[in-house]
C-alpha cells in the first residue's frame, strides 16, 4: 500500500512538471536565489555630531573645592589658607558634587530594508591630551534586548573587540583607568532617560542617538587640581580665571547587521573644550 502511493506521488510530480505550472515554479525559485544575491546587507554609517557637558560643579564651587588644595598657608601655619578660603568661597563641596557629565550624539543611518539594532558601543575619552598630566578612560557598554529586565549593560570577556586594525576595540585602551570613565547608557528621544535597552536604527531611514558618559570623581579631580594650580598663576597676573577640560574622544559603535553579523563602525577622534560654567548644569 505505502509502495503504490510512492508511485502515485512520483506520477503526479511527472505530470506537473510537463504543465506550465512546473515551469513557473522552475523561473520562481531561479528568480527568487537572485534576488537573494541582488538584496545584500549594507553597512550603516555613523556620523558622530557633538560632546555636550551636561552636568558640572561651578566655578564657584571648583573654587571652594581646590582653594584649600592649592593655595599655600600663609608663613607656613597649618590651616590659614583653609580658614581664608572658606571665608571667601564658602565650605568645600563633596566629591559627589563635583561630578561632571556628557552627551555624546551621533546619528546613524540605516540603507537597509531592515532595522538593525545597535548591539555595542565603546568610548574613550582623554582629558587633556596635550599635557602631561594626561588621564584616558574607555568604557565598553553591551545593550540589553527588551526581554532582559534589570540589565546593567556590564560587559563580557569578548565585548568590545574587533579583529580589523582600523577599528579601535578594547585591546587598544589598556591603559585606561579603571572607573575614569562610566556609562548612563543611549537614548534617541530628547528628554528621555538613558537606559541599556538596544535601540533599534529604523530600515532605510536615520535615527539620532545620545549616549551619556560621566568621569569617576576620584581620576578627575586629581586631573582637575592641576587646573585650579594655574588658575592661580592667572590671579597672580590679574587675568579671569577661566577651568577648561579640554577632551579628546574616539571609540566604535558594534551593530548586528543580517548575515553581515556583528559589523563594526568607528568614530573620531575629536577634540574639542568643555567650559566650567558660573553655574552648575547639574538637575
Amino acid at each position: 500500500m505505502t509502495m503504490r502511493k510512492l508511485v502515485e506521488a512520483l506520477l503526479v510530480a511527472l505530470a506537473l512538471c510537463a504543465l506550465p505550472a512546473c515551469e513557473f515554479l522552475t523561473q520562481l525559485e531561479k528568480n527568487g536565489g537572485q534576488l537573494a544575491q541582488g538584496v545584500k546587507p549594507l553597512l550603516p554609517k555613523v556620523t558622530y555630531q557633538d560632546a555636550t557637558l551636561v552636568q558640572a560643579p561651578s566655578r564657584p564651587m571648583m573654587a571652594a573645592y581646590f582653594c584649600p588644595q592649592v593655595v599655600p598657608d600663609p608663613f607656613g601655619v597649618p590651616g590659614v589658607a583653609a580658614l581664608a578660603c572658606r571665608q571667601a568661597f564658602g565650605p568645600p563641596p563633596s566629591p559627589q558634587q563635583m561630578a561632571v557629565a556628557f552627551d555624546l550624539r551621533f546619528v546613524v543611518d540605516n540603507p537597509n530594508h531592515f532595522p538593525i539594532p545597535v548591539a555595542e558601543m565603546l568610548t574613550a575619552a582623554t582629558v587633556f591630551p596635550a599635557h602631561t598630566n594626561t588621564a584616558l578612560g574607555a568604557a565598553c557598554v553591551v545593550f540589553c534586548g527588551a526581554n532582559q529586565p534589570g540589565c546593567t549593560g556590564h560587559p563580557g570577556p569578548n565585548s568590545c573587540r574587533a579583529s580589523s586594525h582600523d577599528i579601535h576595540s578594547v585591546q587598544d585602551f589598556q591603559n585606561a583607568a579603571v572607573n575614569f570613565l562610566i556609562s548612563s547608557g543611549i537614548h534617541a528621544l530628547a528628554g528621555q532617560k538613558p537606559s541599556f535597552v538596544m535601540p533599534q536604527v529604523v530600515s532605510d531611514g536615520h535615527i539620532q542617538l545620545t549616549a551619556r558618559f560621566s568621569f569617576g570623581p576620584d581620576a578627575l579631580l586629581t586631573t582637575l587640581r592641576e587646573v585650579a594650580k594655574q588658575a592661580i598663576q592667572q590671579l597672580k597676573v590679574g587675568q579671569q580665571v577661566q577651568f577648561e577640560i579640554p577632551y579628546r574622544l574616539q571609540g566604535t559603535v558594534w551593530f548586528d547587521v543580517g548575515s553581515l553579523g556583528r559589523v563594526a563602525v568607528g568614530f573620531g577622534p575629536a577634540d574639542g573644550k568643555w567650559l566650567i560654567p558660573v553655574a552648575s548644569l547639574a538637575p
